[in-house]
């Protein structure tokens, strides 16, 4: 296809998608002549991706081509990974004056292997400094919920990342850190809201595989 029918297919201006092409984020397409290139549904399926990752999960274009080396095989599968990890957890903020000694004590407890420096150690910390700076630190009741929850789903993400043919594991470790916690995240509020409808009317929860739906 030409870069018109390209731009029309994934919903994107032209000019947005030779951006795309000029920075690397776009492979290059087949050159046919001096002017024109021809373009396959991989090069449809990387722009419905990247915006995606734009959209949905509000990483930018420079996060999102680092991501792109490690999707495309530049790294090697378990550095790749990481770069994924890397990328999506803290997106670019200062962590240098974030203490990680409380995440590094609640992983711990749980007995998780976890890497010693985990980004992700430094997100947990951040979050557990915030509910303390307003009063409401973490039960242990309630962490002990979200770390059950929490490695429920991430038991679920793994298979199906190392389910897939290795070299699609990085760029299905992406959607998963990106996309599927977004879905995540609207599901839990969803499920909140539900709650409280059902508990204000009297509705019971009905019967089904999903506990306390």
């Amino acid at each position: 296809m030409r870069i018109s029918q390209l731009s029309e297919r994934a919903g994107l201006p032209i000019g947005t998608v030779k951006f795309y092409l000029r920075t690397g984020l776009l492979p290059a397409g087949r050159q046919i002549n001096a002017t024109q290139a021809d373009y396959t549904d991989s090069h449809l399926e990387r722009l419905r991706l990247i915006r995606a990752l734009i959209e949905v999960g509000r990483l930018s274009v420079a996060e999102i081509q680092d991501v792109m080396v490690a999707i495309d095989g530049a790294l090697p599968i378990g550095e790749g990974l990481a770069k994924v990890h890397q990328v999506t957890s803290l997106k670019g903020r200062d962590a240098s004056d974030i203490e990680v000694a409380s995440a590094h004590e609640l992983v711990s407890s749980l007995g998780w292997s976890i890497e010693p420096d985990s980004p992700h150690l430094t997100s947990l910390a951040r979050a557990i400094a915030a509910l303390d700076s307003i009063g409401l630190p973490p039960s242990s009741a309630r962490l002990k919920v979200y770390a059950e929850a929490a490695s429920h789903v991430a038991r679920n993400d793994v298979d199906w990342v190392l389910g897939a043919p290795e070299e699609r594991q990085v760029e299905l470790a992406l959607v998963s850190a990106v996309l599927w916690e977004s879905l995540l995240s609207s599901l839990r509020r969803l499920a909140s809201e539900n709650q409280i409808v059902r508990r204000s009317t009297g509705v019971p929860a009905p019967r089904g595989t999903i506990p306390s739906a």
